[in-house]
């Protein structure tokens, strides 16, 4: 949780001063539809976050809660997204873009989180 919630703030700083960036260079729909696609992408994996802690939760199952937040994803964000698609109010390349920021910075922290592990552990020659 505690490495999810990090990811969280470090997306949406990241989409709100990029999305600015974007804006300034790019135009107002621009940068709007790259912030709204990156909250997008972070509602996403909350809503995926969810789904999977009902699904293996060691209580059982709750087949009606699991069905609700298949439903929610499904049909509330990516209807949502279809929507925002259809009716054009933002450049796919932003809303593309916004939607992997989440993407890549998950896998950046956890690359960063790989990386740093051994430096962090106990040399195998200290207790030699």
């Amino acid at each position: 949780p505690g490495f999810l919630k990090r990811t969280a703030v470090s997306v949406l700083i990241s989409a709100i001063v990029l999305g600015i960036a974007i804006a300034w260079r790019f135009g107002w729909a621009a940068g709007a539809g790259f912030v709204a696609a990156a909250f997008w992408g972070l509602a996403n994996f909350a809503v995926l976050g969810v789904i999977l802690r009902t699904a293996t939760d060691p209580v059982g199952v709750r087949k009606w809660q699991l069905v609700g937040w298949v439903g929610l994803k499904v049909l509330g964000l990516y209807g949502l997204g279809l929507l925002g698609l259809m009716a054009g109010w933002f450049p796919v390349p932003a809303l593309a873009a916004g939607f992997g920021l989440p993407l890549v910075l998950v896998l950046l922290r956890a690359l960063g989180t790989l990386v740093d592990a051994p430096a962090k552990s106990p040399s195998k020659t200290a207790s030699m």
